[in-house]
């Protein structure tokens, strides 16, 4: 009986401990992310209210690379 309720104490914190280290909060003025470490999750703060950070993908499920231009090249 000892053993089992030793083995449920041990099982629950670890459960406690898993949620409370779950996210890590980064603060880079003026953005603060929350970035959850089970699903790789990004959410940033907007007036108080969590939003989460999606990505745009194209309609067969692959992810749009964003193309920026160099500074000072001209299009042709």
């Amino acid at each position: 009986m000892k053993n089992i309720i030793i083995a449920i104490v041990i099982l629950v914190v670890s459960i406690a401990a898993l949620l409370e280290f779950r996210y890590t909060v980064i603060v880079d003025s003026p953005v603060v992310v929350r970035v959850d470490r089970l699903t790789g999750d990004a959410w940033i703060v907007n007036s108080g209210v969590w939003r989460k950070v999606q990505l745009p993908s194209q309609g067969n499920g692959e992810e749009v690379m964003a193309v920026i231009p160099e500074r000072g090249r001209k299009a042709k």
